[in-house]
């Protein structure tokens, strides 16, 4: 496995805007948690063109080309959605979340690169998207990911298939508590069943 401090990526072939950090990461000391915006449409295709075609099907769900992934980020609608990236001191995105904010629902996507998986990114964009959807006051959250370590975080939390149904998405049901009520729990691992 490649250790994260080896990981040294060439620099963006675009420049990177300056973001404020959504928050340091001591666990990563060499990334930053930043919320992304329109500017950094090139960067996020370069990242999610980072991923195989079996990575892919893990994320989305499905296959899916180069010119649909471009499609893909130029409908991001920023306004509305929530895109944040762990990314590296060279300004590459690392790990990326993408949360589709629709009438109370909160339907997200994670992806991290292959060589920075296994060292907790994806768990912590994770842990990052149910405090985003409890700000955002959603009352459930979706998971289409079929991607395994995404299902073992998604059933750890709590995440369940309405009506049993293989083929629904994964759901989080969210209380309607305050967010640093519901924030708390998560952050000790406790989980509020409705």
């Amino acid at each position: 496995m490649l250790a994260f401090d080896a990981f040294t990526p060439t620099p963006p072939a675009h420049p990177a805007p300056q973001h404020a950090a959504i928050r340091p990461e001591t666990r990563f000391p060499r990334c930053a948690l930043i919320e992304l915006t329109p500017a950094d449409r090139q960067r996020l295709l370069a990242h999610l063109q980072t991923l195989d075609v079996d990575d892919r099907l893990l994320r989305f769900g499905h296959a899916v080309r180069n010119d649909a992934l471009a499609s893909y980020v130029d409908g991001i609608d920023f306004g509305r959605d929530q895109v944040c990236g762990l990314v590296d001191e060279h300004a590459h995105i690392l790990a990326l979340a993408h949360l589709a904010v629709r009438d109370g629902e909160v339907d997200f996507g994670l992806s991290v690169t292959p060589a920075c998986r296994q060292q907790g990114m994806g768990k912590l964009l994770f842990h990052h998207v149910i405090e985003r959807a409890l700000d955002a006051g959603a009352s459930r959250v979706l998971c289409h990911s079929i991607s395994p370590a995404i299902l073992r975080m998604a059933n750890a939390r709590g995440f369940r298939r309405l009506r049993g149904n293989p083929t629904a998405p994964l759901v989080l049901q969210l209380l309607a508590t305050p967010p640093a009520a519901q924030r708390c729990a998560t952050d000790t691992g406790q989980r509020n069943d409705a």
